[in-house]
């Protein structure tokens, strides 16, 4: 059977791949390697940093949760391409740099995908397309946030909701709805705790 499209591991991997002659990409480079419908893996790949052990050197997390937060304001408007700003669009990374954070994250990306298809479909369109948007906006917000080893879980709730949007799988979703809402609720009650000990 002839695939219909190509899997997100695969598109990061042309990205490796195809190395610029003066070793540097910007942003908008990388947005027009991935397609410009690709919300899915344009928010997978800028989602990749936040699960790396590197992601706890301060302003590692801000820079790539700006064009999530951006592209996320765009699936809750349904635009239907990508689009960054100037600043943000102009703003330059070693090819090096992201090739080494794909090739570590890769070797899992692809294990994920091992579990994704097409189904519950309802979860990636209409209204609920909107609502994923509003929940990869708030988790942007959080990754930026200085909550102390929070990074990993954040950035690993929006890469199951990036793969679902990719491949249509609805139950990705509701996994990255749940690990989310798990995971603010121990925070609160976290909180809570605190506040009671003072």
């Amino acid at each position: 059977m002839k695939k219909l499209h190509k899997r997100s591991s695969e598109i990061l991997l042309k990205i490796v791949h195809d190395k610029p002659s003066n070793h540097t990409l910007t942003y908008q480079d990388l947005v027009h390697m991935l397609g410009g419908r690709a919300f899915g893996v344009a928010i997978l790949l800028f989602s990749l940093p936040a699960i790396l052990p590197f992601s706890v050197i301060p302003g590692i997390a801000f820079v790539f949760s700006i064009p999530i937060l951006i592209f996320a304001v765009q699936m809750i408007c349904r635009r239907g391409s990508l689009w960054l700003p100037k600043l943000i669009a102009h703003h330059t990374i070693s090819h090096e740099k992201i090739s080494k954070v794909i090739e570590a994250a890769l070797p899992y990306i692809i294990k994920l995908e091992r579990f994704l298809k097409p189904r519950r479909s309802f979860m990636t369109t209409g209204i609920m397309e909107v609502m994923n948007g509003i929940a990869i906006f708030l988790l942007a917000i959080l990754l930026i946030l200085p909550i102390p080893l929070s990074n990993f879980i954040f950035g690993g709730c929006i890469i199951l909701f990036s793969l679902g949007t990719t491949e249509k799988d609805g139950v990705f979703i509701i996994m990255g709805y749940i690990f989310f809402i798990l995971y603010l609720s121990f925070i609160f009650l976290l909180a809570l705790a605190v506040i009671k000990l003072y």
